[in-house]
């Protein structure tokens, strides 16, 4: 294997970049979900630019009280290498003093970073962010010229509460923010590319698991998973990456995901893994009592608009109190742990590794059909966004479904790409397997929908009918065309990215 280098972020790195050189004081929000890369972003800053690491004064801040935490404060600023921020740690014993040293490093020129900032949510830490706005109205009044202030945070609830909540004391204090989202596909490619991971069967396995996750790659990495042959790729991925003892990410999800969590909250959630595209009378049905309704509701509500760990998705068209909502489980890692490697951890416990994998590995088929549509939508927003695609892209439709008393009129089309201003649209069918292709039945549907009330415009507009699948054979897409069929596969979408080196269709001939 290459070794490991920082890939992607390009865009979020030249912007820190550009707000630490400003030459004037900031206050900075980097936000993005554990293990995004936000640490390692500004560890890749200081890598460019040693100046910088020496006035760089970091603290991960504890899920504690009021004394831990000053105390982890003292801490950092002990362990600094300048003599100026040493001399402040003794002075360091509450939030008042944590807060007024924080003030005289930014006033000094030093780069205070505070991770986990959402803690200071907490009612034994809230405290702290009355005395922090104090010290940045007064940076802000003294027009500094260098400088600044970084706060890191991984739930944006918990951070809107302290920063755009009117009634939060730092309210309207942000000069910048950055927010860090998953690698885009382009960015995975060349990870495929360096690390020599050819076969798209591969990256769909990565991506069902791992998504956009930096931190997941590099762990996957230090385990030497991608040395692996494909052919033994998805066990071992299992085997290594969560059941060996001395696996990375066994303990991953509990840790990160579902700490904060109880009760019906957690039972929604093994629910959904089950049942990904379920609908709110399904999971009521299973899952309440009578005298329970209200407290379920309020429960997949929390899940849903706090924690966003569960998107609720609307058919094309549909306003937001359609009942016709299905609910997924929003992150790739959450739901390939609740589906697929926690069931096989547990049977371990009892089984032979073996025999442990097998039916795991039959549940990862199904998963993978899942996230293969999930990946297809992303990759229409990303190309059209770059422009690298072969779809101009006005709206993404999600896909279409109904529920019919009538069985023989249901429709489901898993996507609905919309053109307006060239008045063209796509429909899409996506399988995990390329001969689970049924072109008469996908234009059933799409015949189904043309002719539904409020649709019948899109009739007289260009229409194209798309097959995706992670690899089609020549055979394949010949076979589909003659039918009136486009085949588009993961190989497809890596030659529209031009930048994205060994990743050619001819490699894998």
């Amino acid at each position: 294997m290459n070794e490991w280098d920082f890939y992607g972020r390009a865009e979020p790195l030249a912007e820190l970049r550009r707000i630490v050189e400003s030459g004037r004081w900031f206050f900075c929000r980097i936000e993005g979900r554990r293990r995004i890369g936000k640490t390692t972003l500004l560890a890749e800053l200081t890598r460019q630019d040693a100046g910088l690491s020496e006035r760089l004064i970091y603290m991960q801040v504890p899920d504690s009280d009021e004394r831990d935490v000053a105390y982890t404060f003292r801490q950092s600023l002990g362990s600094c290498e300048h003599e100026q921020a040493r001399a402040l740690a003794s002075n360091v014993i509450h939030f008042a003093s944590m807060a007024a040293a924080i003030g005289k490093l930014c006033a000094a020129g030093f780069i205070v970073v505070l991770d986990e900032f959402q803690y200071f949510t907490r009612s034994k830490l809230y405290a702290f962010n009355s005395f922090l706005q104090a010290e940045v109205d007064k940076l802000r009044g003294m027009q500094s010229k260098r400088g600044g202030l970084m706060v890191l945070g991984s739930l944006q609830s918990e951070m809107n509460a302290l920063l755009d909540d009117k009634s939060a004391p730092l309210y309207g204090r942000v000069t910048a923010q950055i927010p860090l989202s998953h690698w885009d596909f382009e960015d995975l490619l060349s990870v495929y590319a360096s690390q020599n991971i050819q076969q798209p069967a591969q990256w769909l396995t990565l991506w069902t698991f791992f998504e956009g996750v930096p931190k997941f790659y590099h762990d996957a990495y230090e385990q030497e998973l991608f040395g692996v042959p494909a052919a033994d790729f998805s066990t071992e991925l299992l085997r290594r990456m969560f059941l060996r003892s001395s696996s990375p990410l066994s303990e991953e999800a509990d840790t990160w995901f579902l700490r904060e969590l109880r009760g019906k909250a957690v039972s929604v959630l093994h629910f959904l893994a089950d049942h990904a595209g379920c609908g709110h009378a399904e999971i009521v049905a299973a899952l309440t009592d009578d005298n329970e309704k209200h407290a379920l509701g309020t429960n997949i509500a929390r899940l849903v608009d706090r924690y966003q760990m569960v998107d609720k998705l609307q058919p094309v068209f549909s306003d937001s109190k359609s009942r016709n909502a299905r609910y997924y489980i929003a992150d790739n890692f959450l739901q390939a742990w609740l589906g697929v490697a926690k069931p096989a951890r547990e049977e371990a416990r009892l089984k032979p590794l073996d025999k442990a994998i097998a039916p795991a590995l039959r549940r990862l088929e199904t998963l993978e059909g899942f996230a293969f549509e999930k990946l297809i939508r992303a990759l229409h927003l990303e190309t059209s966004r770059k422009g690298k695609g072969d779809f101009e892209l006005s709206r993404l439709q999600l896909g279409y479904w109904n529920r019919p008393r009538d069985v023989s009129k249901a429709i489901e089309i898993d996507l609905v790409a919309l053109d307006e201003p060239n008045r063209r649209v796509r429909f899409g069918s996506c399988k995990r397997s390329s001969d689970a292709h049924d072109v008469a039945v996908f234009e059933q549907h799409v015949n189904r929908f043309l002719q539904a009330k409020g649709h019948q415009h899109l009739a007289a507009w260009d229409r194209e009918m798309v097959l995706f699948s992670p690899l089609f054979s020549q055979r394949e897409r010949t076979s589909y065309q003659r039918n009136g069929c486009l085949t588009r596969d993961l190989m497809d979408y890596a030659d529209m990215f031009a930048n994205a080196p060994g990743t050619k269709r001819a490699q894998q001939a």
